[in-house]
């Protein structure tokens, strides 16, 4: 046993020490919920002593030790009756912890005197000095970066190692030290291609957006596949998705990567899209076999599992941090017996429930939106940092107009919520919801809204000017917005499926995030209904990551079902996407004889390599096209090839037209109609011999492919839909837009595309020039220029604003900088939030061209 173990052992065996860390406790979230009503006052507090206990376990590297620390540092910098020579020397103790930025955030606040360390003691001055110097990184500029331990860490194992896979909590400051890692790669004089892997398309534009403003002006920050100056770039940065990346890997067959990281690495979970993901990482791994690669993820318990399979030949390591930055507060609310409008509230820590007193809700809570809003109002009231999570954008909307409902009017206007307000009603349409709550400061944010007014909600909500914002899963997969509090009940991730664990401890690591706030809440909602809470969380924990491909093997069932039944169209399902990928790797000659070894029965491995060796031998798509369609099973292929055979059509009656052209909608339902009869379900079943649904989505898609703005295509749902309302009717068309015309439509259309040619060279037809359906499809525009305008950084809305003035359909990127530059954006219309847009990508290009 270390000696830093054994101290830790003292302290926590000494029974004054854990009754002042208690105190301590409901010190600070008197401080956080100042409207419950205490059932006992918290005892005073000897300073000396706690302080004195805390220091002797700041050098403990366990996470029990560090909370402990941050919470009598935090509770004593807040403490009304803690001396300055108290707070003073709880900045030590935060100093020695590596924690500067809750130092910094103390010293905003008034909370300690700035500086107050230099008056202490000179053996506790240098020990603030040496603490600084090793919780810091000196950057190849010259500058010193301040970092935590964790940070500390994660630096010198990146230049000790090839791959390395780490694990720390939410808010250990994982994603800024990343940023500067590839800063610092990026100051070298040496070509380089560095690779960003994020899980969401909203992640791209934060991340891009962040790097954009800071990498040297000759460093290209790419998002998209299709941006014109890729392959010509020479030291680059691609942020993007799996789906993205695959497409580069194909674009691209020269491009070779130097770094790549990816984030949020629990993703390989993720059904279909875990499997793209590992085979994307894969597949750059194999073309780059030198690169760097780094895995980083919350709360895993298993990091070394992203590591298995380093080459032998190169360094590896893993670690599991629990740098402690920031403490959450776990908050049970639930009913009185008999009491409509009162609430009980206890605390939860160490897995031990403490009830602190009682809340009085404003009104009866009739309805479970209601129930959520008064709750939060009662605790949080008309103050800033509040996110609720809910299970999808209906609950979202409700649950908004809730808390709205219990809000006072503002008291004087906020120019910049009347601009978000005008640009919602102007970009999506004039009744959305979201442009009237946002009068008493509240929002919703869910993943298929406008990216221009996704992020324009996370900017005010940032700044405090909007005080409530209710979420959904988004929140999950890395956006960063750092809040105060999270309220939730029945949380759950997708339709049915409760919250796991290692999600709840993910989201809950959203609360207070680093040099944002002393600590963060995490309130549990109705936590005496087992319905509602059947995994009701008492302690962090750390969960095993999972690989899909893994899990799929490991229980072939799927995977068999999907096999036997090669005449049957599925959906976009796991099993599809995972049979597809050992397809791929077995025609680009690598073996799939480890990972079939994970099937448990030897008849059933027997099985499925019958079946992949059946499509090397037998299937009759080429190759390329098999391996360039990842997801899509070549069973799926060779039927759709097959209709086309049996159609006795020439391949120009089956060709996809331009989304302009007079016979667009009926070509792309067809060409949907036929995907749905041999390749998936995806785009709706036919229902008494009618494809309703597919006319629909061919009509949106072509729209949209059009450059046509959501508010049209909104406008036309409603009008052509004799049930749907104003609300159902924006949530539906968002969720096709984000599910169909930009995921299912680009990789079923492009693959329909390909095997057109393949069919048309059956024929002994050369091949015709085609668009790019799945760039059109993914970005909403077609014209080259529109393209250009978006791999800059402007969003969809932004490009289709300006869409109608331009005049040329292609140019360079300079000759897109200089006409923004020269237009007349009041005189045209455009509203203010897509002139700040605008005003923003120009600064950036223009800062960039000068330098």
């Amino acid at each position: 046993m270390s000696d830093n173990t054994r101290l830790e052992e003292v302290v926590f065996g000494s029974q004054k020490f854990r009754d002042v860390l208690e105190a301590a406790r409901r010190l600070t979230i008197r401080t956080e919920f100042p409207s419950v009503e205490w059932d006992e006052d918290v005892p005073p507090i000897d300073w000396g002593f706690a302080l004195l206990y805390a220091s002797g376990i700041t050098s403990a590297q366990s996470e029990r030790a560090q909370s402990a620390v941050l919470r009598i540092a935090t509770a004593c910098m807040l403490s009304a009756e803690a001396e300055d020579v108290h707070k003073a020397a709880a900045a030590v103790l935060l100093e020695r912890s590596g924690n500067h930025m809750a130092v910094e955030l103390a010293e905003s606040r008034n909370r300690v005197p700035a500086d107050g360390w230099l008056k202490l003691p000179g053996a506790l001055r240098m020990e603030v000095v040496r603490s600084r110097i090793g919780y810091s990184v000196r950057l190849s500029d010259g500058r010193v970066l301040p970092v935590n331990p964790f940070q500390e860490k994660f630096w010198g194992a990146v230049e000790n190692n090839d791959w390395l896979s780490v694990s720390a909590p939410t808010s250990a400051g994982k994603s800024r030290i990343i940023r500067e890692r590839f800063l610092e790669v990026a100051r070298s004089d040496a070509p380089f291609t560095l690779v960003y892997l994020v899980p969401t398309r909203a992640l791209i534009e934060e991340v891009s957006r962040d790097l954009r403003q800071e990498v040297p002006s000759d460093v290209g920050v790419f998002t998209m596949p299709w941006d014109p100056d890729l392959e010509e770039s020479h030291r680059t940065i691609l942020v993007v998705t799996q789906e993205r990346l695959h497409l580069v890997l194909e674009l691209i067959p020269s491009l070779e990567v130097d770094l790549l990281f990816v984030d949020e690495a629990q993703s390989l979970a993720g059904d279909a899209r875990g499997v793209l993901l590992q085979h994307a990482v894969e597949r750059t791994v194999r073309r780059s076999p030198r690169a760097q690669v780094l895995f980083a993820s919350p709360l895993s318990s298993n990091p070394e599992l992203l590591v298995e399979d380093a080459p032998a030949h190169r360094r590896s390591s893993y670690f599991v941090s629990e740098t402690v930055t920031v403490n959450q507060n776990l908050v049970w609310v639930e009913h009185v017996a008999r009491k409509p409008q009162r609430r009980a509230v206890s605390l939860v820590s160490d897995g031990n429930r403490h009830r602190l007193g009682e809340i009085t809700l404003a009104q009866r809570a009739t309805t479970v939106p209601m129930r959520i809003a008064l709750v939060a109002h009662s605790l949080a009231g008309n103050t800033a940092g509040n996110v609720i999570y809910v299970n999808g954008p209906s609950e979202a909307e409700k649950v908004a107009k809730a808390v709205f409902e219990q809000l006072p009017p503002m008291a004087e206007s906020d120019t910049e919520i009347d601009d978000l307000r005008d640009l919602i009603k102007t970009a999506v349409h004039s009744k959305y919801l979201l442009a009237d709550v946002l009068e008493r400061r509240v929002a919703f944010h869910y993943g298929n809204m406008p990216l221009v007014v996704r992020s324009e909600i996370e900017r005010l909500f940032g700044e405090g000017r909007i005080h409530y914002l209710i979420c959904t899963s988004t929140l999950l997969e890395g956006v960063n917005l750092p809040c105060r509090t999270i309220f939730m009940r029945n949380p759950k991730k997708g339709t049915g499926n409760p919250l796991r664990e290692g999600d709840f401890w993910n989201l809950a690591g959203r609360a207070g995030r680093w040099g944002k706030e002393f600590e963060g809440n995490v309130v549990c909602i109705d936590t005496d209904d087992e319905s509602i809470w059947p995994n009701l969380p008492l302690v962090r924990k750390r969960s095993p990551i999972a690989r899909a491909v893994s899990a799929g093997l490991a229980d072939a069932s799927g995977l068999l079902a999907f096999v036997r039944t090669v005449d049957e169209v599925h959906d976009d399902s796991a099993a599809e996407s995972l049979f597809a990928y050992l397809c791929s790797r077995h025609l680009e000659g690598q073996s799939t004889e480890v990972l079939l070894s994970r099937v448990p029965l030897e008849s059933e491995r027997s099985e499925i390599a019958s079946a992949i060796s059946r499509v090397a031998t037998e299937s009759t798509v080429p190759p390329e096209v098999l391996t360039r369609h990842t997801g899509i099973a070549s069973i799926s292929m060779e039927r759709l090839l097959a209709s086309f055979r049996a159609s006795g059509m020439s391949p120009v009656e089956l060709e996809l037209p331009l989304p302009e052209e007079p016979d667009a909608r009926p070509r792309f339902q067809e060409a949907l109609v036929r995907i749905g009869s041999t390749m998936t379900n995806v785009f709706g079943a036919t229902q008494s011999g009618e494809d309703r649904r597919k006319w629909q989505l061919a009509n949106l898609v072509v729209n949209w492919m059009k450059g046509m703005p959501l508010a049209r295509l909104i406008e036309q749902r409603i009008s052509t839909s004799k049930t749907a309302t104003v609300a159902t009717a924006i949530r539906e068309v968002m969720r096709d837009i984000e599910s169909i015309a930009r995921f299912h439509a680009p990789k079923y259309l492009a693959c329909y595309a390909d095997l057109l040619e393949v069919y048309a060279s059956e024929l002994g037809l050369e091949p015709s020039k085609r668009p790019d359906y799945a760039m059109m499809l993914e970005l909403g525009v077609s014209r080259a220029s529109e393209v250009v305008l978006m791999s800059m950084g402007l969003s969809r809305t932004a490009t289709v604003a300006v869409s109608d003035y331009i005049g040329v359909d292609e140019w360079s990127r300079p000759e897109a900088i200089q006409w923004l530059s020269s237009q007349n954006f009041d005189g045209l219309g455009v509203p203010i939030l897509i002139q700040r847009e605008i005003s923003d990508v120009l600064e950036v290009a223009m800062r960039r061209a000068s330098s």
